[in-house]
C-alpha cells in the first residue's frame, strides 16, 4: 500500500490524467468550461455535465473524460468558477449526474464567479479573441 495521502494520490491521478490528454482536447474542453461560465450565471449551478453537453454541441467525445477534473480546478483557480459549499457541512455540494454513462454517479456542483461573469458581459468579448491558455492557464 503507498504511503501517500489521498490528496496526494488524487492530484497524482489528476496530473496524469491531464498529462495523457492531447493539446487539441485540452483547449477544446477548456472552450466548453468557459461557454458554461457565460451561460449560466452566477445564480445557478452546475456539474461537468454541462460542459460534457456543451462538448456534444460542438461534435467533441473527449478521450478521457477525467480530464474535465484537473481542467475544472484549473478554472477554479483562475477565478472563473467557484465551488458550490453546504452551508452547515462545509462541504462541496454534489447532484447526481444525468448522463447514462456516469450511472447517475456523483458530480460537484460548481458556479460562475460573479466577478468573471460580470466583468465578462461588461467587456462583451465575443468567442473569436478567446485564448484559453490565458484564463485556464497552462499549454494546452
Amino acid at each position: 500500500m503507498s504511503g501517500l495521502s489521498g490528496q496526494e494520490q488524487r492530484d497524482i491521478g489528476m496530473a496524469r490524467a491531464e498529462l495523457g490528454t492531447s493539446p487539441t482536447q485540452k483547449i477544446v474542453a477548456k472552450m466548453a468550461i468557459k461557454k458554461c461560465t457565460v451561460k449560466h450565471g452566477p445564480w445557478q449551478t452546475w456539474t461537468s455535465d454541462e460542459v460534457h453537453a456543451e462538448l456534444k454541441s460542438m461534435g467533441v467525445t473527449l478521450d478521457n473524460a477525467r480530464v474535465l477534473g484537473p481542467l475544472m480546478k484549473r478554472a477554479q483557480r483562475a477565478g472563473l468558477i467557484e465551488p458550490v459549499v453546504c452551508e452547515s457541512c462545509n462541504r462541496q455540494e454534489t447532484r447526481l449526474s444525468k448522463r447514462k454513462e456516469r450511472h447517475a454517479g456523483p458530480q460537484y456542483m460548481w458556479r460562475t464567479t460573479a466577478t468573471y461573469y460580470y466583468e465578462y458581459w461588461d467587456q462583451r468579448v465575443s468567442d473569436d479573441i478567446y485564448i484559453p491558455d490565458l484564463e485556464l492557464g497552462g499549454q494546452g
